[in-house]
């Protein structure tokens, strides 16, 4: 017999026997030729709240089965409960996991807009204090919609010990709810990829075992190389599995899983940006409380049916255009915009002196503005203090005051020497520097590479100012908030143009911005 064959033998029989035990969530599969792949992980720098980098790419082997289509088992374990006049362990439900990133969420618009459950972040770490900002009010917000919920801790354990004090931390921020989705225990972080596979799994049992300890069906979560190369068949077999892949029509785990989380760039009613979005196929409702069950029906838009709402980054762009500094050397101005270009971002300077100033910015802005093209610019930032950042601004002004733009001044915060300082105080300097020259007449926004801003900075600076997000080599950015351009290569090629040079697509008419708000110097 098959695998799934003896998987349905086995729930139908729990079923019959009305147990309420935990019940492996899963998606089948049937037996087939060995094949090698290569696998490109999801490119995230954190699948839902971001606290990583982005992961390496990897190969492996694939057991000797590939997914089944999991729709078929379902209906016929469906016919057979329906014959039995009882509630069916799956369902198809459409679900999204958020977290502080999503800021503030209109739970009934949520609702209404045909979402089924919400999976939400509860914390990090291992302190309790670590609870996500935005836990209990979006915990109270989504049960009173009507929404089912689950809950996530994300972790940085390297060992046991630690796992186990992160389950403690996980069970003083969520013992005061009753949830109807799993308490998944989610494993990603970059500094847990040199461990090994007894390491990786003995981490997600000490998590898992101590919630479940305390009356949880919990359950594990990760991206599909992780949980196929980096642990134990004999742990995924024990709880409920939450895969991440995105872009694909399956996602490339091999395994039993009962949810699937195969986009981070939705986009819901009632959230302003994008989510997570995911498909369950196990009615966790039923299994985990039975009792006070009610029968609900399948959501329509499971399973493959696109996403509800979704925009493309590519086809979307209103205006495409490059960034540069005296790296690029001497530009023909006239070549690029003949190329197609519609917009250059200039380099405008770097520290705090005015004589920092780009030593081609004089040349190339006026260039490029001769050739026809619309401009913005930027300055790099090394400010150690919002006292310096405003030093920083003062001398980017006195750069850039005799030039009008139609494209935002952007603060552009990236570099190394920032590592050491906490959120709060990147925020402060983010803050200092974009508000000195939103008072001088500028429309300023906020630049830097996708993981930066997901973890280094409070998404509240984000309300305040737009965002250029850099992220290359993925279909679309994976950035959580609200971005109005996107710098997508590093190595693009552009007539007039004899280095290589950023590319990027921008996906709001600044121009019109610039000059009906009369700001930008017009």
């Amino acid at each position: 017999m098959k695998r799934y064959g003896r998987i349905l033998a086995a729930v139908i029989s729990c079923v019959m026997m009305n147990t309420s035990g935990v019940l492996t969530s899963f998606a089948d599969y049937t037996e087939a030729d060995t094949t090698v792949y290569s696998y490109n992980n999801i490119n995230s720098s954190e699948c839902k709240v971001s606290e990583t980098d982005s992961l390496p790419e990897t190969q492996y082997k694939q057991s000797e089965d590939v997914p089944f289509n999991v729709f078929n088992i379902m209906e016929a374990h469906k016919e057979y409960v329906d014959n039995q006049n009882q509630p069916s362990v799956y369902r198809n439900s459409l679900g999204i996991d958020v977290s502080q990133w999503q800021g503030d969420i209109d739970w009934s618009r949520v609702k209404s807009s045909g979402i089924d459950y919400a999976i939400i972040r509860a914390g990090y770490g291992k302190c309790s204090w670590q609870e996500d900002p935005k836990f209990d009010v979006n915990m109270k917000g989504a049960q009173e919609a009507g929404l089912d919920c689950g809950t996530y801790w994300y972790s940085y354990a390297l060992t046991v010990e630690e796992a186990v004090e992160e389950a403690e931390a996980c069970y003083e921020v969520i013992k005061d709810y009753d949830f109807t989705y799993p308490v998944y225990f989610d494993i990603e972080d970059p500094s847990q990829s040199h461990l090994s596979t007894v390491q990786t799994s003995a981490i997600i049992e000490a998590f898992c075992t101590t919630l479940q300890s305390k009356g949880y069906y919990v359950g594990l979560y990760s991206y599909a190389n992780l949980l196929s190369t980096k642990v134990f068949s004999t742990v995924l077999e024990k709880y409920p599995v939450w895969v991440a892949h995105y872009g694909v029509e399956t996602p490339d785990y091999t395994g039993q899983y009962g949810m699937w989380q195969y986009t981070s760039t939705g986009w819901v009613d009632g959230i302003n940006g994008n989510v997570d979005m995911n498909y369950a196929y196990v009615n966790y409702p039923y299994i985990i409380s039975p009792d006070t069950y009610k029968e609900k029906p399948d959501n329509p838009d499971v399973p493959g049916i696109a996403p509800p709402i979704q925009w493309d980054p590519v086809e979307d762009s209103v205006a495409e255009g490059i960034d540069v500094s005296f790296w690029q050397g001497d530009i023909d101005w006239n070549a690029v915009a003949e190329s197609g270009v519609d917009y250059a971002i200039i380099r405008a300077g770097y520290g705090n002196l005015v004589s920092q100033r780009d030593t081609k910015f004089v040349e190339n802005i006026n260039g490029a503005k001769a050739a026809g093209l619309d401009c913005g610019v930027y300055w790099y930032s090394y400010a150690a203090s919002p006292e310096d950042a405003v030093l920083e601004a003062q001398a980017c002004y006195e750069v850039i005051k005799d030039y009008q733009f139609e494209y935002p001044v952007y603060f552009d915060i990236e570099d190394p020497v920032f590592n050491g300082k906490s959120a709060e105080e990147l925020t402060e300097i983010t803050d200092a520097f974009c508000s000195y020259l939103e008072s001088m007449g500028y429309y300023v926004g906020i630049t830097s590479y996708s993981s930066f801003l997901n973890t280094r900075l409070d998404s509240s600076i984000f309300e305040k100012f737009d965002v250029w997000v850099a992220h290359y080599g993925v279909s679309r950015p994976d950035y959580y908030g609200n971005f109005g351009m996107w710098q997508y290569s590093s190595t693009g090629y552009v007539n007039g143009i004899y280095t290589a040079v950023d590319l990027n697509h921008c996906y709001y008419d600044y121009p019109t911005i610039m000059k009906e708000n009369f700001i930008n110097g017009f």
